[in-house]
């Protein structure tokens, strides 16, 4: 006879299972097949990196100076990658945190003490972030034996010291990124409102984020510049916490190490103590206030307005319609805006990494790489919008659009595009206007500006030239496109859109006969776009696969 499960372990499964919750799935998909794809897209990358280091020649180069910096600058892409990977996730996943006030109207019903809430929920987040550490160090930690062989400095430190240094290296960094997010969640709730908590909430995980992606993105950069700022500049290294826990290896591994580098080590020991102790120290003390405040607090939600133009922009009812839906839920949804926040942040902190070139030990600019840099936010803001467009703002309320729609798929994508046009591309060029200007001057900025305009639209068309939703109401199937594929399409997309269309720009440029014909060809394009008349289809609100695929051979 089965025992009932006690109420600290049913609210265990509650808020373990909040983690991967997701409304957006359809019902065929399920989530497990998301949760598993990105699981695996966090593993891969570890597999990757470990690989190329096991093959390194680096065995055949001299001891010295030179060997020792590239060792540790190889080192310090695992803390690196571990800190910013279970960084963003945490920062991502702010709102579960703490239980929040949906979580507190339900339970307060039932006879539940706070400390078996506390303790679940303390429970629930020791399994997320275990699970996240796992994750994202497994093939660093299982593949370490085979580096003592690469170059006599490790052999000599023996396989149990190499094991030991990298456990403490990148879990150190797991750790520490969780419990820093922690703290300043904890801090925030003790000394804000639950309203002012909200509020500030989306900004703050939008900051958060985009430090987190800069801080993986840009590594190649900040690494290079490791032996200069050792040398010249050792202060910022305390303003880099992936360098504190490299410095680990320095600590444990005590054959060849710098002794600057090994007190970086401890202070990253001491940084994580003192994470640990303020994120346990604020949820203990806020946890019962935050549970009071909430409760008594009104939920009301305050929302900016929606941007809105006159319909004179729009050709028929149902396009305003879904143009001003789309643009009231980009208004309101602070998920969809941190998902576009996403994609924004790996847009810039790519282009800064073409951009910036490091050159004995010295920051510079690459002209090439600045004259790409918005055409590489561009695609990744369009890109974004394709994306964050399927997913529903909720549900269960597209009723209203699957009553009313009726063969309007095409109106739909011309709503669409103009929401992109409107909300995505322009605010964009207008961000890089001061910049092409200063760097270009008047008349040739305001001439790349025109160019990335009459290119940014072209983009739109090409990307969203089969959609088939309405933006925000329909659901999506997981497992149709693996994320390793995906990937794949976006290194191939970006590298040949943003390169390409700057050397076309470069063609152009002092040009005025070639730069006419492209605007004009362009013009011909973007207009035969908007007017052509594709046979009239139902939106697709349901993205299930069929069980049974048709291979419409007659």
């Amino acid at each position: 006879m089965t025992s009932e499960p006690t109420p600290y372990r049913r609210l265990l499964d509650l808020f373990r299972a909040r983690f991967f919750e997701n409304d957006t799935l359809t019902p065929e998909g399920g989530f497990e097949t998301n949760i598993y794809q990105v699981l695996g897209f966090l593993v891969t990358p570890g597999l990757f990196i470990n690989t190329f280091f096991a093959f390194l020649e680096l065995g055949d180069m001299p001891s010295g100076p030179a060997l020792d910096w590239i060792i540790r600058i190889h080192r310090l892409v695992f803390p690196a990658f571990s800190f910013a990977v279970v960084g963003f996730v945490t920062i991502f996943e702010w709102d579960m945190l703490f239980p929040d006030r949906r979580d507190f109207l339900i339970l307060s019903a039932f006879p539940i003490r706070l400390r078996t809430l506390f303790a679940a929920k303390v429970a629930a987040l020791g399994g997320f972030l275990l699970l996240l550490i796992a994750a994202v160090n497994f093939f660093p930690i299982v593949m370490t034996p085979m580096f003592p062989g690469a170059t006599p400095q490790i052999r000599e430190a023996g396989r149990l010291r190499m094991f030991a240094a990298q456990i403490a290296a990148t879990g150190g960094a797991s750790v520490f990124a969780f419990l820093a997010v922690a703290a300043f969640h904890g801090l925030l709730i003790n000394v804000t409102s639950p309203r002012s908590f909200r509020r500030i909430s989306p900004w703050i995980q939008v900051t958060g984020m985009s430090l987190m992606i800069a801080a993986l993105l840009l590594y190649p950069v900040y690494s290079m510049l490791l032996p200069s700022m050792a040398l010249l500049h050792r202060e910022w290294l305390y303003y880099l916490p992936p360098v504190w826990f490299a410095g680990l290896y320095d600590l444990l591994m005590p054959t060849h190490t710098d002794p600057f580098f090994a007190s970086l080590g401890v202070f990253g020991l001491k940084a994580l103590v003192v994470a640990f102790a303020v994120s346990a120290v604020a949820w203990a003390a806020g946890f019962r206030r935050h549970y009071r405040r909430t409760l008594e607090a009104e939920d009301v939600e305050s929302s900016p307005a929606a941007f809105s133009i006159s319909g004179s922009f729009t050709n028929s009812a149902e396009e305003d319609a879904i143009f001003r839906f789309t643009g009231k839920i980009l208004a309101r949804s602070a998920r969809h805006r941190l998902f576009l926040a996403t994609y924004w942040s790996v847009g810039i902190s790519i282009g800064l990494l073409t951009t910036i070139t490091v050159s004995n030990g010295k920051l510079g600019v690459s002209s090439e790489g600045l004259r790409s840099f918005p055409l590489l936010v561009v695609f990744f803001m369009v890109s974004g919008f394709r994306a964050a467009f399927q997913f529903p703002a909720e549900l269960p309320s597209n009723w209203l659009f699957r009553l009313g729609e009726s063969n309007w798929s095409e109106i739909s994508r011309r709503a669409t595009r103009k929401r992109v046009l409107l909300s995505g591309l322009l605010p964009a060029l207008l961000l890089f206007l001061p910049l092409e200007v200063w760097k270009w001057g008047t008349a040739m900025g305001l001439f790349h500006i025109v160019f990335q305009l009459a290119t940014g639209a072209m983009l739109i068309e090409v990307s969203f030239w089969s959609f088939d939703k309405v933006p925000f109401t329909c659901s999506y199937f997981p497992g149709k496109v693996s994320l390793a594929l995906l990937a794949g399409i976006y290194l191939y997309g970006f590298t040949e859109y943003s390169f390409r269309m700057a050397d076309l720009e470069t063609a152009l440029d002092g040009r005025p006969w070639r730069a006419l014909l492209f605007f004009v060809v362009a013009a011909i394009l973007l207009v035969l776009s908007w007017r052509r008349h594709p046979r009239a289809a139902e939106v697709r609100f349901d993205g299930n696969e069929p069980e049974i695929q048709g291979l419409n051979l007659t």
